[in-house]
């Protein structure tokens, strides 16, 4: 009976250990695919980036009997070099819709329409988005202010996340889970939008819930 009893007492225990085992294993592969997050304290340069609130834009595009209304929204921001070394700028924009649909910028953006926003902003020193790459000086004299435009943003909408990227030098490599194959990640400003309720003539006013950083 006591022999039986430490058998039963050895099968309990290792059917335990094999059960606990089998549960740890997806924690600890999770973990291993889990994305980095940036750095508390980083020493990779970083860009002073001001933005104002994401505007909707309606647009007349073509010409003659070809007219069509088209509606923009656009966001307007300052970049300025605080470093101590001139550096090379090259923005990245993503919008996400709250249905989970990415929207790229408008890309090559028409000088009918650059005159449409910077009428619509008031600032004279609002420059053509494709001007804005290239080297930032150091120094409030040398910044520069323009924006970026983004189309087929549907109506209805409650909510639109906006991703930013150019404005670190801080990236980490990843391997991706599907081929293994490693990934640059860049440290990426996410800017995470409301839109309480539509009122019929009455503009959407996005409302700014969140701002925080992430590696993408």
């Amino acid at each position: 009976m006591q022999t039986t009893s430490r058998t039963l007492a050895k099968w309990v225990a290792a059917v335990s250990l094999a059960a606990g085992l089998i549960v740890a294993a997806p924690a600890i592969t999770f973990a291993k695919h889990l994305a980095p997050r940036p750095r508390l304290f980083s020493r990779s340069w970083q860009i002073k980036f001001v933005w104002h609130t994401p505007t909707r834009l309606f647009y007349m595009s073509g010409a003659g009997n070809q007219m069509q209304l088209r509606k923009y929204w656009y966001l307007t921001y300052t970049i300025m070099n605080q470093t101590h070394r001139d550096l090379y700028f090259t923005p990245g924009f993503q919008l996400r819709l709250d249905n989970g649909r990415l929207i790229s910028p408008v890309v090559g953006v028409t000088p009918r329409l650059y005159r449409a926003v910077k009428r619509a902003t008031g600032n004279p020193f609002l420059i053509d988005p494709d001007m804005v790459s290239g080297k930032l000086l150091q120094g409030a004299d040398n910044a520069k202010d323009s924006f970026a435009i983004f189309s087929r943003v549907p109506s209805g909408i409650r909510g639109f996340k906006i991703f930013v990227t150019g404005l670190s030098g801080e990236t980490a490599i990843q391997k991706d889970p599907l081929n293994g194959k490693p990934v640059v990640l860049h440290k990426t400003l996410v800017l995470d939008y409301q839109i309480p309720g539509h009122a019929i003539n009455i503009t959407p006013q996005p409302v700014l819930v969140k701002k925080y950083w992430v590696m993408r």
